[in-house]
């Protein structure tokens, strides 16, 4: 769009049309920070999602008072059904947050403890192959510092016990690198965290899950179970391919519920993605001022935890959220992908407001962000987003790439990286074939040239540590980590 969209920030408040709503947030007494136009807004989230090949979307911002709505295509495609503001869709990995608070709120509780080792929670069962056994805390676990793998994606079954035989099945997996030392990120570790959470209350995750945050936050365009996605519209995935350039329909409904607490069944409207937000942004506290974290607790979440060797995506991570700095503004939020969906959720505690994307075209779910969020953040926000960087932006630096020669490794992936000419190459040897120049950013950090490297996502790739030879240890592949094998 070749105009502003929407007015600045501390503009007056235009008129808001059906689809804006205060339901949720209209506790907070102060007037608006910012303030919008709808219609505009509508247009962005069109325009952007037809660019990028959508069949379905929505946007959802918070101006620090109302919670506007925005929905655009289809839900079904097959079935002409349209997405309203009230379509349900996967969330993917921003579920992780949900989780984090779901233990904060047992942390309030006095039921659970941060820093208590996991073991004595879980019956002293070891979490990975390494002897002694390693082991780790809820706050490594939840800031992606625990060591970890990302882990299988292995079904359990639909029963309550999915959870814990998902987690049992972990023993023999090797720790990507001592717990506390560094970051990689862990669905793993976060299904450990939920099953924290549910052996301490003897109920299951998803139980804990309604009981502790959706229901006293309100969020009734939130379900997890099938039975009660019955009640409200859904969107379905599709996913583009060569000879169905407009996406064909993603044959699975999700993940398997093993691993719910890393986002493999939670689906949400992006209007109570923002509603969730706004606890964070109240301290803790509902709509109608119902306390459902403490201070402290939202306090804990947002503090960093453990520093990121890649950028993109963040530069810190906490207790749930990651952290960066956009524009001199600190803002916290989390993505995430699954088979029929992708989400993306961000607030910013100092200007009071949060957004959240959505799409069923889960490839595009982060383009679209981007896109939005290139103009909401300037144009409504106030705040100065960085552009995303791309292969033609940047500057190559000149390293000595002898020191990422070599194979690493997680469950499931493995990376060889090699030197043509005065170019890193690195090549996926398990699943699709890929294979990608690294431009060098200077650092230890590394953009692909072939965004399908980093799930097209826009992130960049880095490594870290020295094996006493000058080379480097560990690989993180956006956020995912691997340790060297060869």
């Amino acid at each position: 769009m070749n105009r502003r969209v929407l007015l600045k920030a501390g503009a007056a408040a235009a008129a808001l049309p059906i689809v804006t709503s205060a339901r949720g947030l209209a506790a907070i007494a102060a007037p608006p920070r910012v303030a919008v136009q709808p219609h505009d807004l509508q247009q962005l989230l069109d325009e952007s999602a037809e660019s990028l090949g959508i069949v379905g979307a929505q946007l959802a911002v918070f101006d620090g008072e109302a919670v506007h709505e925005f929905a655009t295509g289809l839900a079904i495609r097959e079935r002409n059904l349209a997405v309203t503001p009230d379509t349900l869709f996967q969330i993917g990995s921003t579920t992780k947050v949900f989780n984090a608070a779901v233990v904060m709120a047992l942390v309030d509780e006095g039921r659970l403890d941060l820093d208590e080792p996991v073991g004595s929670y879980l019956d002293g069962a070891p979490l990975t192959s390494d002897v002694p056994p390693v082991d780790m805390t809820l706050r490594q676990l939840l800031s992606m510092s625990s060591g970890l793998d990302n882990g299988p994606y292995t079904d359990h079954g639909r029963g309550d016990d999915a959870l814990g035989r998902y987690v049992a099945s972990l023993a023999g997996f090797p720790g990507i690198f001592e717990p506390g030392t560094a970051y990689g990120y862990s669905n793993a570790g976060t299904a450990v965290a939920g099953l924290v959470a549910q052996r301490a209350m003897g109920e299951n995750w998803e139980t804990l899950l309604a009981e502790r945050i959706l229901d006293p936050l309100g969020l009734e365009h939130s379900a997890t179970f099938p039975e009660d996605l019955l009640f409200h519209p859904v969107a379905l995935g599709y996913s583009p391919t060569p000879e169905n350039p407009e996406g064909e329909r993603v044959p699975v409904w999700g993940l398997p519920r093993s691993i719910a607490p890393a986002g493999a069944t939670l689906c949400c409207s992006a209007g109570d993605l923002v509603r969730f937000a706004g606890m964070f942004l109240r301290g803790g506290r509902s709509a109608d001022g119902r306390q459902v974290l403490s201070e402290e607790a939202v306090e804990t979440m947002h503090a960093p935890e453990i520093d990121m060797p890649t950028r993109i995506i963040a530069q810190r991570w906490c207790t749930g959220p990651y952290w960066k700095r956009w524009g001199g503004e600190v803002i916290y939020g989390h993505s995430g992908t699954n088979s029929g969906g992708s989400s993306l959720l961000l607030w910013c505690p100092n200007k009071g407001v949060a957004a959240a994307t959505l799409s069923n075209v889960p490839s595009q779910g982060y383009p679209l962000a981007d896109k939005v969020f290139d103009t909401l953040f300037p144009e409504v926000f106030g705040i100065d987003k960085p552009r995303t960087p791309t292969p033609d932006s940047v500057t190559p630096r000149e390293v000595e790439l002898e020191r990422y020669v070599g194979r690493f490794e997680s469950v499931g992936n493995r990376f060889s990286f090699s030197v043509d000419g005065d170019r890193l190459i690195a090549r996926s040897e398990i699943g699709s074939a890929l294979e990608s120049e690294l431009i060098p950013l200077g650092g230890d950090r590394f953009l692909p040239r072939d965004p399908a490297m980093g799930g097209n996502r826009g992130w960049d790739v880095a490594f870290w540590g020295d094996d006493g030879s000058g080379r480097a240890t560990h690989y993180l592949n956006g956020v995912f980590a691997m340790r060297r094998s060869g």
